[in-house]
Order: C-alpha cells, then structure tokens, then sequence
C-alpha cells in the first residue's frame, strides 16, 4: 500500500467513496424497517408451518435473495468486495 496524495485524483476512487456513502445512507434508513419485514415474515412462515407442516418456499426463496442483497451491500460498503450491489450492478 502506498501513501500518497496521487491517489486522490483517481476518479475511480471518489466514484466508490460516493457509492458507499449512499449506500450507507440508504441502508441506514432502511434499518430501522428491517425489524418489522422480519417480524412479518417470520409470522407469515410459522403460519405456514402451523398449519400445512412445511414453509413457504416462495417465501423461502425471497427471502434467501433479500438476505444475499443485504450481505452483497455490506461487503461492498466494507470493502471486503469490489463487485457492485444490485442497484449500480446485475442481480445476484
């Protein structure tokens, strides 16, 4: 890793920074709903469960590509990944 200020002009590297920052903006908004899709949900499944003995598998399903998107956004914004989420890239 070099220190040097040369890497402030890269365009390449302020893109990623004002990615992240609306990433963080946006998934920070979207936090506080979180709570109540996975309440709805999970009441939803054990409803499922309750009364057919088996899961929803659309639900399942939906829900294993929403979690995939949010691991996805926290990589990015972490910069474990340099791959694009969703939103400034395709679909996982």
């Amino acid at each position: 890793m070099s220190w040097s200020l040369e890497n402030l002009k890269d365009k390449q590297l302020w893109l990623r920074v004002g990615y992240t920052l609306l990433l963080l903006i946006v998934v920070g908004y979207l936090w506080q709903w979180m709570y109540y899709l996975l309440a709805l949900i999970w009441l939803v499944q054990t409803g499922f469960w309750l009364f057919s003995a088996k899961v929803n598998e659309d639900g399942a399903t939906y829900m294993r590509f929403i979690l995939l998107s949010f691991y996805q956004y926290l990589e990015y914004v972490t910069y474990t990944s340099n791959e694009k989420p969703y939103p400034l890239n395709y679909l996982p």
